[in-house]
């Protein structure tokens, strides 16, 4: 590259955030990606640009509907493994080395966005709604198969490979128009109900992220602030798969929709007016309560029993293995109950499987209940609730191993959204940053609040503004320390200098 062409070219370093693998991983030397990039000034008018299909191209419609016809219409190409492979591994590198070294797969970026895979994604994106109707039959929930996921995930690694190779190109506004697909696209698989849709969603819209990076190093590459700013934040909804996860195990076993209703219709246990003279038959006909019979509870556990290898580990399964479980909780479930506030003469005439039963429901709902309530709230209060509750005394578990099959997929998601949410806001920082540079005849800020123009974010993981310092005509923006130690996040830093800099 000539000496003309790169006058006010900036450095920009950016450490990517990615999960550590420990807690004392935040503290490791994180290693920079650099990036090459312009000053560039935002548009005028400052929405040109939008990472999202605006509502003037939007059409009526199901989005799932178009997504199915990619699948229906592209067999030949989803289904051929060797291809797949080969793309798994592409899409990891930079837009120039892909367009310089791989060029096979260029007709990515040229087949045009109104037909073909591209033109049904396309039709999918600008659809006004989209509904995957996962929980509308009578299917288990957490039997569930879902095809669709993984095939969007082939989407989106298409994608991908398409706007890098248009970044390459500069055919900026076809690839604006390419990444509108992937952002809808994790949008709209975000908004089936479960919680792997979510984690999908999450890691789509991490593509797309990257995918930003090589935009920004591109010459003329025109500054994004606004329509990053545009995204809703977060774009990923996390409220279908956590509220899908609350209903999870009553939905797919019997065992547990029975103790639902024994739970839904206990008196207030916390009402000091309740009448512990009622005897239990006038307190189930106050509840409505439908009985079961001891051959009814025993029936369902064992059902629970032979179906729970749909999670795989390696408990055994054996009857004989839930027996010798049943002898050891059925005390410890009944001492639970009461504690829990379940009347003790109620949990006294409970069959033995039927006290495991509610016991093991009404545990995991208020474990599962204490992490959900701070994974609705923004980020960085999440973030710190679900510390709190890691951090707190533990919780009874519950008498069967629901928590042991479900695990920390809750926390997990909340992680590695505030990831991506990171990484947004970094790009919209360098953007800032550009913004200042190109109107200010290449200087860079003292600090952060000299960009006016601009809002600038805060880090969603803390809520807390970047730290900002300039040593020269370098400038370091980092996040502040991670809320807490055993968040599994690495800092993000940038590091802006200009090209005179050694």
């Amino acid at each position: 590259m000539k000496l003309r062409f790169i006058r006010r070219l900036l450095v920009c370093v950016i450490g990517v955030t990615g999960l550590a693998t420990s807690a004392n991983s935040s503290a490791q030397e994180v290693d920079s990606q650099t990036l090459m990039v312009r000053p560039m000034a935002v548009a005028d008018p400052p929405l040109t640009h939008s990472l999202l299909p605006p509502l003037r191209d939007q059409i009526p419609g199901n989005a799932v509907v178009w997504y199915g016809q990619v699948y229906a219409e592209q067999q030949a190409l989803l289904q051929r493994h060797d291809l797949w492979d080969q793309i798994g591994e592409l899409v990891s590198l930079p837009s120039n080395d892909l367009a310089e070294n791989h060029p096979e797969f260029k007709w990515l970026g040229s087949q045009p966005v109104h037909s073909g895979v591209f033109g049904s994604l396309q039709k999918a994106a600008r659809s006004r709604h989209c509904d995957w109707q996962l929980l509308n039959t009578d299917e288990p929930y957490f039997e569930i198969l879902l095809p669709e996921v993984q095939r969007a995930r082939s989407y989106a690694r298409l994608i991908v490979l398409r706007v890098k190779y248009q970044i390459a190109e500069k055919r900026f506004g076809d690839a604006l128009e390419s990444l509108q697909l992937g952002f809808a696209l994790a949008k709209h698989i975000a908004q089936g109900d479960t919680l792997v849709c979510t984690l999908v969603a999450i890691g789509i819209e991490d593509m797309m992220a990257d995918c930003l990076f090589d935009w920004v190093q591109q010459p003329d590459a025109p500054n994004l602030a606004w329509a990053l700013a545009e995204l809703p934040d977060p774009l990923v909804d996390l409220r279908p798969g956590l509220d899908a996860e609350l209903i999870g195990l009553e939905s797919t076993y019997p065992l547990f929709a029975q103790a639902r209703q024994i739970e839904q219709r206990q008196p207030d246990r916390d009402d000091p007016s309740r009448d512990e003279s009622q005897s239990t038959p006038q307190r189930r006909q106050n509840w409505r309560f439908v009985e079961w019979s001891t051959d009814q509870w025993t029936g369902a556990l064992r059902d629970f029993w032979d179906r729970s290898d749909l999670f795989g580990g390696n408990r055994n399964r054996s009857r004989p293995a839930l027996g010798l479980l049943v002898m050891e909780a059925y005390p410890r479930a009944k001492a639970s109950l009461v504690r829990a506030g379940y009347p003790a003469a109620q949990v006294e005439e409970f069959s033995v499987a039927q006290a495991i039963a509610v016991q093991s429901y009404d545990a995991h709902q208020r474990k599962i209940q204490n992490l959900v309530r701070w994974a609705y709230q923004p980020t960085s209060v999440a973030l710190a609730g679900l510390q709190q509750e890691s951090d707190g005394d533990a919780p009874t578990p519950p008498a069967l191993p629901v928590d042991e099959m479900l695990g920390s997929s809750i926390q997990t998601v909340v992680h590695r959204q505030a990831n991506v949410q990171r990484k947004i806001a970094a790009l919209r920082v360098i953007e800032a940053l550009r913004d200042h540079a190109a109107t200010h005849g290449g200087d860079l800020p003292a600090s952060i609040d000299e960009i006016e123009v601009l809002p600038i974010p805060n880090d969603p993981a803390t809520g807390e503004p970047f730290t900002y310092s300039r040593d020269g005509s370098t400038i370091r923006i980092a996040t502040p320390d991670d809320p807490t130690s055993k968040l599994s996040f690495r800092p993000i830093e940038i590091e802006i200098r200009t090209q005179g800099d050694k």
